[in-house]
């Protein structure tokens, strides 16, 4: 039987002064949690199939929302088995795995058997990897990428309050906002610089990847404008629209109280603390929590890497959360 892989955590920290352990794939940072062992070994040796989807995402910009979404959606569709690990609406790491983990963690074997258990039917992974170096070896013509990613500055909120609380990344407390956008803007954080790794979905073809393969989704659209976001995502999914009724319950079932609560009374094998994991929900609460100079940096690199706002503006009306409540009642 295959045995995990066993990682090392490096003796030094990258950064001596508040922590970030972690060890290193090539260039680019990652968790000490990964081995890149495994990720090696996924790349010599994973085919996806056609019915496989992947979502890809940076760290803090709706990966868990967007899995909540793709997981509703397929069951909407009736297109998972009884035996699927996600047919009851788990996200968590068993029936939406982190192939890299799973595999560093739990060794090869495990991931096997959840390829064999699921075969024949869609099937869920996400990864944090940039579009160049995706855990596959062979990336089936007919798999599906999902690609979610949000303003730069609300990316830049959302990871300084998750590194500072995540027990295993080593981070000290004194560590500031200010601080920490200057390590965001530098981009060398755990997966690489955010901008590169957007500007690489952006530019997918460039990579060899059929633009029919891939859909960009925004995170302040899935939060704002979730009727919209059902649609887009069913469509590119399923190859039409779910009906009206459908894409109401699904959009309903990822208001951030709702899936917060439901991942509380079930959590399946979702193993982070919904209280301490889901912390806002909200798109703009960087405005209150950003100095001007944080701001400015970041705007900066946006638009430096970006070329300009466009890429991170609304692109259709929104509609909140109070909306769909009286559209069910």
């Amino acid at each position: 039987m295959s045995q995990p892989i066993q990682h090392v955590v490096p003796a030094q920290p990258k950064c001596a002064q508040h922590g970030f352990l972690h060890t290193r794939y090539g260039d680019c940072m990652i968790p000490a949690f990964i081995d890149p062992k495994a990720i090696d070994l996924l790349r010599n040796t994973w085919d996806t199939q056609a019915d496989d989807i992947i979502i890809c995402t940076h760290q803090k910009v709706g990966t868990h929302l967007t899995k909540k979404y793709v997981v509703e959606i397929l069951r909407k569709a009736g297109l998972l088995e009884d035996t699927h690990p996600a047919a009851d609406g788990d996200i968590g790491k068993a029936a939406v795995p982190w192939p890299e983990v799973m595999v560093s963690q739990k060794g090869i074997t495990e991931f096997e058997a959840f390829l064999k258990k699921t075969a024949g039917q869609p099937r869920i992974f996400y990864t944090h990897g940039n579009i160049d170096e995706l855990p596959v070896r062979h990336l089936h013509p007919k798999t599906k990428i999902v690609m979610a990613y949000r303003d730069p500055k609300g990316a830049a909120v959302s990871q300084f309050h998750f590194y500072k609380n995540h027990p295993t990344l080593g981070v000290s407390q004194d560590l500031t906002m200010m601080e920490f956008v200057h390590h965001f803007v530098q981009g060398d954080l755990y997966f690489g610089d955010y901008h590169d790794h957007v500007s690489g979905y952006f530019n997918a073809a460039q990579f060899g990847l059929d633009p029919k393969q891939l859909c960009l989704v925004r995170f302040e659209d899935l939060v704002e404008d979730k009727l919209n976001a059902v649609q887009t995502l069913s469509t590119f999914l399923l190859g039409s629209a779910l009906n009206e009724q459908d894409t109401l319950a699904v959009a309903l079932s990822t208001e951030f109280n709702t899936m917060k609560e439901a991942i509380r009374k079930k959590p399946g094998s979702f193993h982070f603390n919904p209280d301490r994991f889901f912390r806002s929900g909200k798109t703009e609460d960087w405005k209150a929590q950003l100095p001007a100079a944080a701001i400015a940096l970041i705007n900066a690199k946006t638009a430096e890497k970006w070329g300009s706002a466009e890429a991170i503006a609304p692109q259709a009306p929104h509609l909140d959360n109070g909306d769909l409540t009286k559209l069910a009642a």
